[in-house]
């Protein structure tokens, strides 16, 4: 097998196994040379389950493993043809070989992009909303930057430097003009999702819950960023983020009176002093109406230089506990913005050899991703075991047993297009065109307009078959994303909230039983052209159902469901309508929406 578990007998037997371990060392430490690092994360965690007499979940089957992959790094679930060959295969390895492909296709840039679009930006709007970077155009700077596997460094320097005039950048600058450039807002958020450390309580007085979030520490991050503000370019109807080259910072403690002064200061480490510059030369480019200043020395730079660097204090473990939570549901410290003493990760040297592992391999998300993806505690069962009470399951910080997690308002939306056959289709629809345009460049028949459409401009300017299959899945997201943006409205959190807990609504429950989008998804698609062909052979209709809907083969008493709606049907419309009820009742129900 692949996959192994340890299962102890007595929570005695246990103690005394992990001691006897311990003593001859036989669980190494994370950084022991020649230990695949996935089995590194496992053994830590086996022995924290051994130590504290915790009965682990067991590994999860192909299809439980299948479909909670795909949705974590693909951000839709498996068609029924990909879910039949996977649980199909007895090849040795092919869990692994799974998530590679996963990680070299073009829809996990595109779920990272959602994904780390939901982290930084939180669903945001500006308050002027022409005053914004567009969505679709920073979404599409982050896919491709995953697409070329941009580590999270480089990815952070980008979006704390960019002013929104770099030619390949400028959609960067959505962290800032999606935040209206507020200072206060961009300090506490940089402290939030780039450090870890919520300080906004800190903006007026030292935290009085956590001793160490002083307010030295958010002023020292707001001085950074408080010369920054809008700069709206009229002409062009562009936005940008200009600087001050001058203003200091000052606070006062609301509790003390205490008052201080400070530069540039990353928590924890030295004040920025800022160079001598000569009077008459602030500017590099002198701010004028009409035309954006730019300092000569910039603030906003050395925030972008400074910050994104190992040895900032929490900047690589606030991310990689970021990605744990990503793929476990939970992070080793929760909540993911509060590190901080009193507050310790659940596995201490867990989350430090995570962090070390993502300074050594250069800030490689994709990799990190794929390590996790190989554990045992990522490929556990939902499923308590038998022995474990129910009503006393494991702690969820344990990771015993694999979370529950709702899908998010992405992974609802495109799974319900994939199901349906809309999302294949249509990306099968883009590689066509792009295909045949290509072929006319080569043959020299592309007929001559005054503009190229862009699927001609993509199948000139790429015309590799896997430039070809990125173009075609961008295009088809991108197309299909006007679709969604009711159903993403109502199930996403509010803006400015992080995406975590499940949350369910009565607006999202009439949604799903009743609104004139879930109608127009489950009329007509390519997937109930399908089931109605098969309706004279229930069995094998069953059988395509719950793999298109649910990625597994429905239990017989589900078959014998299945087959008892279409009795009596008298004609094909009746048993469409019946298969399409069913569909629909798939659609809607807890399995389909909690990845498990």
């Amino acid at each position: 097998m692949e996959i192994s578990s340890l299962a102890p007998s007595t929570t005695q037997q246990c103690r005394v196994l992990v001691a006897a371990l311990l003593l001859v060392g036989a669980v190494p430490h994370a950084g022991q040379a020649g230990t695949p690092f996935p089995e590194q994360i496992d053994r830590i965690i086996d022995a924290a389950h051994l130590r504290d007499g915790v009965r682990p979940a067991g590994v999860a089957d192909d299809a439980e493993f299948l479909r909670r992959v795909y949705l974590d790094l693909a951000g839709v679930v498996p068609t029924a043809v990909q879910a039949d060959a996977f649980c199909g295969d007895s090849a040795e390895g092919k869990r692994r070989r799974l998530v590679d492909r996963l990680l070299a296709a073009p829809t996990f840039s595109l779920q990272m992009s959602r994904v780390f679009d939901a982290m930084l930006v939180e669903r945001r709007v500006a308050t002027i909303k022409s005053y914004d970077f567009k969505p679709a155009e920073w979404q599409d700077w982050l896919a491709t930057a995953f697409r070329g596997n941009m580590s999270w460094d480089r990815l952070a320097a980008a979006m704390l430097q960019s002013d929104g005039t770099s030619d390949t950048e400028a959609a960067a600058a959505r962290f800032y003009l999606v935040r209206d450039v507020e200072p206060h807002l961009l300090a506490r958020d940089i402290g939030r999702l780039f450090l870890g450390r919520d300080l906004q309580c800190a903006q007026c007085h030292d935290d009085p819950r956590i001793k160490t979030y002083r307010q030295a520490d958010y002023y020292g991050l707001y001085a950074f960023v408080s010369r920054l503000k809008h700069f709206r370019d009229d002409k062009k109807k562009l936005n940008f983020v200009t600087e001050k080259a001058n203003g200091d910072v000052s606070f006062t403690s609301a509790f003390s009176g205490a008052m201080g002064e400070t530069n540039p200061r990353l928590p924890g480490g030295e004040m920025i002093a800022d160079p001598p510059v000569a009077k008459g030369k602030e500017y590099s480019v002198k701010p004028e109406k009409g035309q954006m200043g730019i300092p000569t020395y910039s603030r906003r730079l050395q925030l972008a230089q400074r910050l994104p660097r190992k040895q900032t204090t929490g900047f690589s473990r606030n991310i990689a506990n970021r990605l744990w939570a990503l793929m476990l549901g939970r992070g080793l410290v929760h909540p993911l913005d509060m590190h901080h003493p009193d507050n310790p990760p659940s596995h201490p040297e867990l989350l430090k050899s995570l962090t070390e592992r993502f300074e050594q391999t250069g800030f490689d998300i994709r990799g990190l991703l794929r390590e996790i993806a190989l554990t045992r505690a990522y490929q556990r069962s939902s499923r308590l075991p038998d022995e474990v009470d129910p009503k006393r399951p494991p702690d969820p910080s344990e990771f015993a047993v694999a979370a529950l997690r709702p899908l998010t308002a992405e992974q609802m939306g495109w799974s319900v297009l994939q199901v349906t056959g809309r999302l294949p289709s249509r990306i099968e629809r883009f590689d066509r065109k792009l295909r045949e345009a290509a072929d006319k460049q080569k043959t020299g028949n592309t007929p001559e307009k005054a503009e190229e459409t862009d699927t001609q401009k993509a199948g000139n300017s790429e015309r590799r078959p896997d430039d070809r299959n990125w173009q075609a899945h961008r295009q088809a997201y991108r197309e299909l994303a006007r679709e969604l943006s009711s159903l993403l409205t109502v199930f996403s959190r509010l803006p400015g909230q992080p995406d975590n807990g499940f949350q369910p609504s009565v607006d999202q429950a009439l949604f799903l039983l009743n609104s004139e989008q879930m109608v127009k998804f489950t009329k007509d698609f390519p997937l109930l052209d399908r089931l109605t062909k098969l309706a004279d052979q229930p069995d094998e209709l069953a059988t395509r159902l719950y793999l298109s809907v649910l990625s597994r083969r429905p239990a017989v008493e589900e078959r014998q469901e299945v087959a008892r709606l279409l009795e009596g049907t008298e004609n094909r419309d009746q048993r469409r309508e019946v298969i399409r009820r069913i569909t629909w009742g798939l659609l809607v129900s807890a399995e389909f929406r909690l990845n498990h």
